[in-house]
């Protein structure tokens, strides 16, 4: 286990997940919003975004966690393990409150610098027709690679054993 991807619904506790794979394995996190995102919400432009993800993902080791669809392919050609976060989505929306109250006012430990906490209804609604709305296209990616290991996840105990296992 050496390249690492993590995805899954915002809200899914990804991130968090991440902090600590990364401090058991000691493999570098790299977390895709901060690539995605520049500071106060300006979105990366795509050639730049592709050239940062593909130098990354490049390495000979790393976790990255993060969504970004687009991107998730070149991904998943070189990593060789991914935790997918199959949550529902009450659970990722109630999840998005408790963060918003956590760090609202300041920047996230995952997220660049000045892109301070936010939320809206229609992130909200992303947020509660991500399953519905992409898992079939994660699976079919999944499936075309064979040379992955896909450690799925629906639940918080999972989590927990998987991570007391290390």
């Amino acid at each position: 286990m050496n390249r690492i991807l993590i995805i899954g619904s915002n809200g899914a506790g990804k991130s968090t997940f991440s902090f600590l794979l990364a401090e058991k394995t000691g493999l570098p996190l790299v977390h895709i919003d901060q690539i995605y995102w520049r500071g106060n919400w300006d979105v990366t432009p795509e050639e730049e975004f592709d050239r940062l993800v593909r130098a990354r993902a490049q390495k000979p080791a790393w976790i990255i966690e993060g969504n970004n669809l687009r991107s998730l392919p070149q991904r998943l050609a070189l990593a060789d393990t991914v935790f997918w976060f199959e949550f529902p989505p009450p659970l990722c929306v109630l999840n998005i409150f408790r963060r918003e109250l956590r760090y609202r006012g300041r920047v996230r430990p995952d997220m660049p610098d000045q892109c301070v906490s936010r939320f809206d209804l229609s992130f909200l609604r992303m947020v509660w027709s991500f399953n519905r709305k992409n898992h079939g296209r994660i699976a079919s990616m999944l499936n075309a690679q064979d040379h992955l290991r896909v450690i799925r996840f629906t639940n918080y105990r999972q989590v927990k054993a998987y991570l007391d296992r290390l």
